[in-house]
Order: C-alpha cells, then structure tokens, then sequence
C-alpha cells in the first residue's frame, strides 16, 4: 500500500512538473506580447514602411526631460499607474491632468485615485506619430467605473478644458476603456 501511494506522489509530481513547464513557456511566448520572441507585432525598422518624405524614426527624438516639481508630485501621489507606464510627461499636459485628477476626485471622493494605463510609453501599441510618444498624451482606465459616473466625468471635461486639450472616451463597453488626454501645441 505505501509503494502505491508513493508511485501517485511520484506520479502527480511530475504532472505538476509538466503544467508549470506549459504555463511558463505560454508566458515567455505568448504571441499577444510585444516583447515575446514570437509576437504578432511588427519588428521591421521604421525606414522599411515609412513613407518617402517622412524622417525614418532614427532622425526623431521622443526624449521628454524628466519632470520634477510640485505638479509631478501631485500626480504621482494622486494616481496610480500600470506596470511600464513611464511619467515623462509635457508640462503643459502635467498642468491639464492636474485638473482631470481633482475633477475625478470631485466626483469620486478624495480618497479615489485614476489609473493611468499609458503616458510616455506605448512604443509597441501607438503608431510613430503618436503624441503619446512625446509625452503629449495619457490614457486614464475607465473599465471598473460606473457608467453614469463616466458620462458625468466626460461631460464636466469636454465643457471644462482649454481648447488645447483634447479629451476622447474610448474603447467604450470594453476591458481597455480609456480616457484620452491629449496636449495639441
């Protein structure tokens, strides 16, 4: 009876063995990832499909200097953003997303905090002309918020903001439900 029990042991370790080595290597190559080996995303340079009297990607530079102050400091401790979401931010859109944070924290509550799901970042997700590129751009999650309350925030914005702010309620009724905050020089 003990020599079975310990074959079933034997028997279950190495199936637990196998399932870690199928989840593992299913997150290392899932195809739905950028930086997967075998990602369905382009990997050709920017010079091969880029058109004949546009700058190749290696002429641009999408440095944004690293932003420091009492306005970054307001963000980062009023928000929480998502794994990879790089904060270099325009100064003009740090001041409009000031206002976008204490518009949600007037509708929320002062303890609520948005989430930014892209800023400067997105170079495997937006096109070269993105203006999330230059840190014009930001993207705040909608998805876990109630409807009534989302169409409140989007209407006060839209009425609210400067002209060279564009606001965009997108990716409606779905996992990547966004705002779009977007800085027009």
């Amino acid at each position: 009876m003990g020599c079975l029990v310990n074959m079933f042991k034997i028997v279950l370790g190495i199936f637990l063995i196998l399932i870690m080595l199928v989840v593992g290597y299913k997150l290392v190559f899932d195809p739905y990832r950028p930086e997967s080996p075998n990602s369905c995303w382009s990997h050709k340079s920017a010079e091969m499909d880029s058109q004949q009297n546009e700058p190749s990607i290696d002429n641009i530079s999408y440095d944004v200097p690293m932003q420091t102050g009492t306005t970054h400091d307001y963000i980062m401790a009023n928000t929480f953003q998502k794994q990879f979401v790089r904060m270099e931010l325009d100064p003009e859109l740090e001041k409009g997303l000031v206002f976008v944070i204490k518009a949600f924290k007037t509708v929320f509550g002062q303890d609520f905090s948005p989430t930014i799901t892209s800023a400067h970042d997105s170079f495997n997700t937006h096109n070269k002309w993105s203006p999330h590129r230059w840190g014009r751009a930001v993207d705040i999650g909608l998805a876990d918020l109630p409807l009534k309350e989302k169409r409140r925030i989007v209407k006060f914005l839209k009425a609210t903001m400067p002209d060279y702010f564009t606001i965009r309620w997108e990716n409606q009724g779905i996992q990547t439900e966004h705002l779009h905050l977007q800085y027009r020089q």
